[in-house]
């Protein structure tokens, strides 16, 4: 029993020397960190030297400062990655329904096809009606061309193979400017805007879309809503560990 005792009073040391790390306070001397825990010199340099070992510290050579590991970092991205993107998400769709009362939702790829994971429908009698489970084309649509744009070349390339209908060069616009439209491509008379999410590993996870009637998504609008939606996307991307 005493053992085991010990052994939890030395995680707890471990974990209170980790707490003493901060956004204000990236970086800490062992006598900062003796200061800040209460521990003598020699307790906090033992539990130093074991989190170094371990990859929960790292320590500048130059400075001789600790700071928190690569370790730390990958059991973060873990944790956030495990998070459900539509319970994240779902807030934030919501709310750009509110504002501009068109369908919100959310598409992800899927064996080779985009599919819609999640839709807040517009209340106004003439909307974009999309269901879950919903699949559809890589090269067609906003979020189609969006989710492709992010892809490694060789997969875009296969893609196009099979069907051409959209360009490198389009592709390589879609990138530049952080969204893509589409016209008419699905359906007559719907325009669709689509904007990436990414997650801990910088990777595009979903496509975050807007879809509406083209009478009331003109080019001012689709240009407004754009900007609005890639801020958006972005704190999902946040919350996502981006």
């Amino acid at each position: 029993m005493a053992k085991a005792e010990k052994n939890v009073l030395s995680i707890e040391r471990a974990l209170t020397i980790l707490d003493c790390f901060s956004r204000e306070h990236p970086s800490l001397s062992l006598m900062e960190i003796a200061n800040k825990t209460g521990f003598y010199p020699s307790t906090a340099s033992r539990l130093i030297a074991t989190l170094e070992n371990m990859g929960y510290l790292k320590r500048n050579e130059k400075s001789l400062e600790y700071s928190l590991g690569y370790k730390l970092a990958n059991l973060g991205a873990i944790c956030l990655a495990s998070e459900d993107l539509r319970s994240i998400a779902r807030p934030f769709l919501i709310s750009l329904r509110n504002r501009y009362n068109e369908s919100v939702g959310l598409y992800v790829v899927n064996k080779n096809q985009r599919v819609c994971i999640d839709c807040v429908a517009s209340t106004q009698p003439l909307h974009r009606v999309i269901d879950l489970g919903t699949r559809m084309s890589m090269t067609r649509g906003a979020s189609g061309k969006l989710l492709l744009a992010y892809m490694p070349e060789s997969v875009i390339h296969n893609f196009l193979e099979a069907d051409p209908y959209v360009t490198l060069e389009q592709l390589e616009e879609i990138r530049l400017a952080g969204y893509a439209v589409s016209y008419n491509e699905h359906e007559q008379n719907l325009t669709s805007i689509a904007t990436p999410i990414f997650d801990a590993e910088h990777q595009v996870k979903a496509a975050l879309f807007i879809s509406g009637p083209s009478y009331r998504l003109g080019q001012e609008k689709v240009s407004e809503i754009a900007k609005r939606m890639k801020d958006v996307a972005m704190e999902i991307s946040v919350l996502l560990g981006y």
